[in-house]
C-alpha cells in the first residue's frame, strides 16, 4: 500500500497556523509564563500560540491524508488592504484614538471584499467603534485616548 499526501486548501492553512503559532511562540519568549495560578504576562500568548500549533498541524495531517479542494488563485487586494488596515490601526491608536481607529480598520478592511456596501461598512464601523470604546476604556478602563490629542 502506497501512502500519498495530498496538497490542497486544507493542508496548507494548517501548516500556515503552525507557522504563526510558532512564529508567536519566538516572538514571546522574553515574556513570563508563570503558572496557572499567577499568570505572567506570557502565559496567554504562549497558550494561544501552542493550541494554533496542535490545531494546525491536526489541520495539515488531515488535509494531507484526504483529498480536498485544490489551491486557488490568490487574490492580492484583499491580503494586501486587510495588512494595510492593520497597519493604520497601528499607526493611529495612539495619534487619532480608539474610535476614529476603528473605523479607519474597518473602512480599509472591508474594501478588501467582493460585495462592498458603503452603508453597511460605516453602520458597522461606527457600531464597532461605540463597542470599543465602551468596553476597553470605560468597561475595562484600559488607558487609551478616545480622541485625537
Amino acid at each position: 500500500m502506497r501512502i500519498r499526501f495530498h496538497v490542497n486548501q486544507d493542508s496548507l492553512a494548517g501548516l500556515m497556523f503552525v507557522i504563526v503559532g510558532a512564529g508567536a511562540l519566538y516572538l514571546g519568549r522574553n515574556y513570563a509564563v508563570g503558572t496557572s495560578l499567577r499568570m505572567g504576562p506570557g502565559y496567554m500568548p504562549n497558550l494561544l500560540s501552542w493550541l494554533l500549533i496542535i490545531f494546525g498541524a491536526g489541520i495539515c495531517l488531515k488535509g494531507a491524508a484526504i483529498e480536498g479542494r485544490d489551491l486557488e488563485a490568490w487574490h492580492l487586494r484583499p491580503l494586501g488592504l486587510i495588512v494595510f488596515g492593520a497597519l493604520a490601526f497601528s499607526y493611529l491608536i495612539d495619534k487619532a484614538g480608539l474610535p476614529i481607529a476603528a473605523i479607519v480598520t474597518v473602512l480599509v478592511g472591508a474594501l478588501g471584499g467582493r460585495e462592498f456596501r458603503f452603508r453597511e461598512v460605516v453602520i458597522l464601523a461606527f457600531g464597532l467603534a461605540i463597542a470599543c470604546s465602551g468596553l476597553f476604556i470605560y468597561g475595562l478602563g484600559l488607558p487609551m485616548d478616545l480622541w485625537p490629542r
